[in-house]
């Protein structure tokens, strides 16, 4: 096997390409795979885990595949045809740490309420904060409480993502902007942070003055 591994490399590498492009093949249909995928797929090719890592590991060198986070990988070819599609982008956001959902800014701009230009995205998440970086972009993600581990729905479409409500996404972006709201908080708040809830219903206005409440008794105006 061993020798065959180094025949491929170095004195056949075309050959080496071939089964690999042949092996890839079947993931460009999807959004995202895992390496526990591949494994699944190389022992009906009959693929040792050592030629399975060389795939891996010439396809992220060639481009051929995008690193996700450690073991999770999208095709390059599926990547530049949905690059552009936000559900896409926000489908990938959720998988990168889960439990999570899309929110802050980058739930208020999808929502129209925000008036800043956003690159990253932006997630709330029960676990440790974290962020990623790789192709598709950067993603970071701020820990929440469990109880306030709410406020966010399903979303269908071309890719399904998961995103906070627009009064959910207003309140975490305050959450976070003032540190629990300990830190500069004062009723024209939203104003200053240049955020619109002026669109948000009566039902979602209640919801977050409810939810402000909690942690305050200044009066933000919305």
């Amino acid at each position: 096997m061993l020798f065959m591994i180094y025949y491929d490399y170095v004195v056949n590498p075309k050959r080496m390409a071939t089964r690999r492009n042949v092996f890839f093949s079947s993931f460009i249909g999807l959004p995202y795979f895992t390496k526990e995928i591949l494994r699944e797929s190389a022992k009906k090719f009959e693929i040792s885990e050592v030629v399975l890592n060389s795939y891996i590991y010439r396809a992220l060198k060639d481009g051929q595949i995008i690193g996700l986070k450690r073991n999770y990988y999208v095709t390059r070819l599926f990547y530049e045809e949905y690059k552009t599609n936000m559900s896409y982008i926000f489908l990938l956001a959720n998988i990168l740490l889960r439990p999570s959902y899309v929110s802050m800014e980058t739930a208020l701009q999808y929502y129209g309420l925000f008036a800043e230009p956003i690159y990253d995205i932006a997630s709330v998440t029960q676990k440790l904060p974290r962020k990623f970086k790789n192709r598709t972009g950067k993603y970071f993600y701020r820990k929440i409480n469990k109880k306030l581990f709410t406020g966010f729905r399903n979303v269908e479409g071309d890719f399904n993502f998961v995103i906070a409500l627009p009064y959910k996404a207003i309140f975490d972006y305050l959450y976070y902007e003032t540190r629990c709201f300990t830190k500069n908080v004062h009723p024209d708040l939203l104003e200053e942070l240049r955020v619109d809830a002026s669109q948000l219903s009566a039902d979602e206005k209640k919801k977050l003055k409810d939810l402000i409440a909690q942690f305050t008794s200044i009066k933000i105006y919305l």
